[in-house]
């Protein structure tokens, strides 16, 4: 018998070509992924939640005014309060004569003054309209401030220099330029606990024992944005090369927040047809998904997309262990069966016991508390069969099996000296 490394070589071919499988093709990128590459390469993930839109405009050429404000309108239609839009009036005589006398007087052109700009323009940003070798007539430049620094940044979106002259057929062009910049959307998701599951037999009282509906700071949020992948039947430029992608290696984008103090999740994501809002289970509470359509996210003029969401708390346990000294008589219990109601007796506390609860099913192990008196108490135990076993120095240790249940559950356990 031979093996196929020996077969291989026989047949005159590589031995290792022939044992090693071929790598799958790599597949090309869908093209919200591509987007949304290109958009954190200029923002970084963090992007921003309001900006600066300066509308640099050449005033004394003849229909730019025109254009500009047809423009301010569609921005702000669209855009909303996300940004403000500043017009920064520049003129093409003012801009001639200071480069007719940089020429002849050999005269440098200066920084910028800040007392002089329209708004917050650091320098390296842009150079100066006034500085340039050909005036710009219309030029669009967005301003923000980066979420980790805090330091003004920006981009030019669209510039147009003399003698070039825009027009009004030609607004509809150039907000489609811009508007790509604002294809993501703020989502707030506002966390919170469902009322909690309550025992059969647990009575309520309304009115004092309020449900805390509070979760907090520190848990994580994806939204999950099922952007498709493309067409098969369609290449291009961006998909040369590449193999076409199995449904299986088609996965949504995912985006991520953590909630604050208050419980809310600020995510900023690419929104798509269908998006997902997960949180995961953790030990207070169930993990849930929502579903969010793109017709139920708010458009930027309108501000944040706020989206609750209830979570179920798990079933979960209060536990109060009595530990007391076991008196040298019992008190009389005749008239119930040999029962004691250890609640309605005089009870000694022992202060330096150790109350632990083992549960069944696993290893965990819950060290209850001690509050006051005899008092042992243990918050947010799992329900079901647990062994407890109670300690305290000079006194035989009692072990039993307990059944928890949903709510409250109290015990008694009387202690008796190791010395008897």
């Amino acid at each position: 018998q031979l093996s196929v490394l020996q077969i291989s070589h026989i047949a005159g071919g590589s031995p290792l070509a022939s044992a090693v499988p071929m790598a799958p093709p790599a597949v090309a990128k869908g093209p919200a992924q591509i987007q949304l590459e290109r958009l954190d390469q200029v923002f970084g993930p963090g992007y921003f939640e309001h900006g600066r839109l300066v509308f640099t405009v050449a005033r004394d050429v003849a229909g730019v005014m025109k254009v500009a404000h047809r423009l301010q309108a569609r921005v702000n239609e669209t855009l909303g309060a996300m940004v403000e839009v500043i017009m920064e009036h520049v003129k093409h005589e003012l801009w001639q004569k200071l480069h007719d006398s940089a020429s002849n007087c050999s005269l440098s052109k200066g920084a910028e003054v800040p007392e002089a700009q329209v708004t917050d323009i650091p320098e390296g940003i842009r150079q100066h309209p006034y500085r340039r070798d050909r005036l710009p007539t219309l030029e669009v430049l967005l301003l923000w401030n980066d979420t980790e620094t805090g330091a003004t940044r920006g981009r030019c979106l669209y510039t147009m220099a003399n003698p070039e002259v825009p027009s009004l057929d030609q607004v509809d062009d150039i907000f489609a330029q811009i508007e790509p910049y604002f294809a993501k959307r703020w989502l707030a998701a506002q966390l919170q606990l469902a009322p909690p599951v309550r025992g059969e037999f647990e009575e309520v009282d309304e009115a004092a024992d309020a449900v805390d509906t509070h979760v907090g700071a520190g848990h994580v949020v994806t939204v999950l944005a099922c952007h498709p992948h493309g067409f098969a039947s369609i290449a291009s430029s961006e998909t040369e090369g590449y193999g076409v992608a199995h449904v299986s290696q088609v996965k949504p984008l995912p985006f991520q927040a953590m909630t604050d103090d208050a419980g809310i999740a600020k995510i900023c994501f690419l929104p798509a047809a269908l998006n997902k809002l997960q949180v995961p289970e953790t030990e207070r509470f169930y993990g849930t998904e929502v579903s969010l359509m793109a017709s139920e996210i708010k458009t930027l003029d309108q501000g944040f997309t706020r989206v609750s969401v209830t979570l179920t708390p798990k079933a979960v346990a209060s536990v109060i262990v009595h530990v007391f000294e076991m008196p040298r008589k019992l008190p009389q219990s005749d008239e119930t069966d040999g029962i004691i109601d250890w609640a309605a007796e005089e009870r000694s506390p022992l202060s330096s016991a150790t109350v632990g609860l083992t549960s069944l099913k696993g290893s965990s192990v819950v060290q209850l508390k001690h509050s006051e008196g005899d008092t042992y108490v243990a918050e947010g135990v799992a329900e079901g069969c647990v062994t407890a076993e109670v300690k305290c120095p000079g006194y035989a240790t009692e072990e039993q099996t307990l059944m928890l249940l949903v709510g409250p559950n109290e015990f008694y356990f009387p202690l008796e000296a190791s010395a008897r």
